[in-house]
């Protein structure tokens, strides 16, 4: 294999989901140490373009508008192809990858491989053939074995604008919160993924009552059922579901003195913002690229002979009852959020 130049042209694809971007986001840092003089893009969805946006490591952020289809996706690779570049980094894998793969195929590649196999023999024989210690993070760093890049101790990383963290110390000022405060993200794609939200309410009850710390509630404009979950939106919970941007909603994380949330993407971003993580994992596991990874947060989960069932948290639960998630008490997680608390007070 021929060596890889000092100058050099690279392109990194990962279009989704929110989570596995924030997780690929310390492969910059590693390739800007060993290529301090390259031109580094990165090719994602349009709606995630805030996560990279102001990361120092990365010379362009190429979006993707989903909503243009494939003859879209067909031009985008052809103006792409014209770019001549010399590394290809598809972290992604799939049919979109692919094909920007056709299009680029006289340029070297690099491929993530997924577990597939294992996955299914996890998921529908209980049979789980993947080391222990599996991670999605090392998964990414192996395809860039070949390029020799420095990895040890490498974290996921987000970089704001002081804009949007303006933006965002307007917007909790407009809600009255001037000193520390929690946020809850009781939020997720799928159904099964989500910790009940009675509980959380609960849980933000213990966390005023103990430590007189407010819960922000973050979620989008999907989360509509947190509308409808009776939530008091009051000095000690505060609703900003829908409310905000993704740019904002990471500034507001970024401000936070903790995040307890459910297998979701902005759970992921609060770690790479610094912030200490309360993960709570129900149909997920890590070997389906879930748990957290910075020191100081904590993973929350049930040791079952049923978990994990999907890849997503999108199989519907087969049992009577879904253990994963109703068998983790708000005392065992408000136990979490002491130790947590205590230690940054």
């Amino acid at each position: 294999m021929n060596p890889v130049k000092e100058t050099l042209k690279i392109l990194v694809i990962r279009l989704s989901s929110l989570g596995d971007i924030v997780v690929l986001t310390p492969i910059f840092r590693a390739l800007r140490g060993r290529f301090s003089t390259a031109q580094i893009d990165c090719l994602t969805k349009i709606e995630f373009q805030p996560l990279l946006q102001y990361n120092p490591y990365i010379s362009r952020v190429l979006t993707f508008d989903t909503s243009i289809g494939l003859s879209g996706w067909i031009n985008l690779c052809r103006l792409l192809q014209t770019e001549s570049y010399d590394l290809y980094l598809d972290m992604h894998a799939n049919l979109r990858s692919h094909i920007l793969g056709y299009y680029l195929h006289q340029t070297r590649l690099l491929r993530l491989h997924k577990p597939r196999l294992k996955r299914f023999f996890l998921f529908y024989l209980y049979l789980n053939l993947f080391p222990k210690n599996f991670r999605l993070l090392s998964e990414y760093l192996k395809v860039l074995a070949p390029l020799d890049l420095v990895t040890e101790g490498l974290l996921p990383e987000i970089f704001l604008s002081e804009t949007v963290i303006k933006s965002a110390d307007v917007i909790l000022k407009d809600h009255q919160i001037s000193g520390p405060f929690a946020v809850l993200l009781p939020i997720a794609t799928w159904i099964n993924k989500r910790y009940p939200v009675e509980r959380y309410k609960e849980l933000a009850g213990r966390i005023w009552e103990t430590y007189h710390l407010p819960a922000v509630w973050l979620g989008g404009k999907r989360d509509h059922f947190l509308r409808e979950a009776g939530i008091p939106n009051n000095a000690s919970n505060i609703l900003l579901i829908g409310e905000t941007s993704l740019a904002e909603s990471l500034a507001i994380l970024s401000r936070s003195a903790l995040v307890i949330g459910n297998d979701t993407g902005l759970s992921y971003a609060a770690e790479a913002l610094g912030i200490p993580l309360i993960l709570i994992l129900g149909p997920t596991s890590r070997e389906t690229g879930a748990g957290h990874h910075c020191p100081g947060s904590y993973t929350i989960e049930k040791q079952l002979w049923c978990r994990p069932c999907s890849q997503k948290g999108d199989r519907r639960c087969y049992r009577r009852h879904q253990y994963c998630l109703e068998g983790i008490s708000v005392g065992e997680i408000f136990q979490v959020v002491s130790s947590v608390l205590n230690r940054i007070k």
